[in-house]
């Protein structure tokens, strides 16, 4: 018998970022329902790099939310304490040419945990229900996807500006696999988790979407785990009632892998938390 009692849930999102639902306190009170250690508030950081008339209200939280949106959970943080830890948390979206500013925005803020993810691949958002048209194309347009996905989330790793990598293999959300493997390139982000000692999550959210499975699957999984890359839990939240989504069959899944511990952050420093069977 599994229970979430204990565990922490590391990637949630609000209101905030327009295309979830619920304030920070219900995903919150969510989590103390489920009986977690921790829950990490995770919107998605406002389009640093993109001019302020391009900017998508329903992908992410405008630029003047964000200090609202940290005082918003800051507050929670000392509310709930003693009851279910808090954590002040950013989905940070990395694109490259804007390191720099990425960096600064990030510095500004005392944010528990970094979740670094790759949607945005030189104008196209990769997991965007608009995309799917490229992915249908064919077997030469999906390959074209993944391939510049791993060369990217690579070099999103290796900037050192996150603590987590979220949903790993993100193209795969609508079911479109490459017809060769990228192994060379799975290979170098593998190298650059271990080198940096960034975590990676174990992501639930997979099952609610199209491809019907976590992130990352079962292969990759298991060459993370050889490659001795920590973990953290998360499902990806876009609404409170899925704080918590799937977590005993992820544990177990982990436990079946050999995995004993998952990670949590405070103040960008790393916590471990065992799993176990109860």
């Amino acid at each position: 018998m599994l229970s979430t009692s204990g565990l922490a849930d590391l990637h949630t999102h609000t209101f905030r970022c327009g295309h979830a639902l619920g304030h920070e306190e219900e995903y919150v009170e969510k989590a103390v329902a489920l009986g977690l250690a921790a829950v990490a508030i995770t919107d998605h950081i406002p389009f640093y790099w993109l001019p302020p008339q391009a900017h998508d209200p329903t992908l992410a939280m405008a630029s003047e939310e964000l200090p609202s949106y940290v005082e918003s959970v800051l507050a929670l943080k000392e509310k709930y304490r003693g009851t279910v830890e808090v954590l002040l948390g950013i989905e940070a979206d990395y694109v490259e040419g804007h390191e720099e500013k990425l960096a600064d925005l990030l510095e500004r803020y005392p944010f528990d945990v970094v979740l670094g993810s790759v949607h945005w691949l030189d104008g196209l958002w990769v997991d965007a229900p608009s995309s799917l048209r490229l992915y249908q194309q064919g077997a030469d347009q999906v390959e074209a996807i993944w391939e510049k996905y791993w060369q990217k989330l690579e070099k999103a790793i290796r900037t050192g500006l996150f603590d987590i990598m979220a949903h790993l293999d993100l193209p795969k959300k609508f079911g479109f696999f490459p017809e060769k493997p990228f192994t060379d390139l799975e290979s170098r982000v593998l190298e650059a988790l271990a080198v940096t000692g960034t975590a990676v999550e174990v992501s639930t959210a997979g099952r609610r979407k199209p491809v019907g499975e976590d992130y990352p699957s079962p292969a990759l999984l298991h060459r993370l785990v050889a490659a001795g890359v920590p973990f953290v839990l998360s499902s990806d939240a876009h609404a409170p009632e899925e704080v918590g989504f799937g977590f005993q069959e992820a544990v177990s899944r982990l436990l079946a892998f050999g995995v004993r511990e998952t990670l949590l952050f405070r103040q960008r420093q790393r916590a471990v938390l065992p799993l176990r069977r109860e």
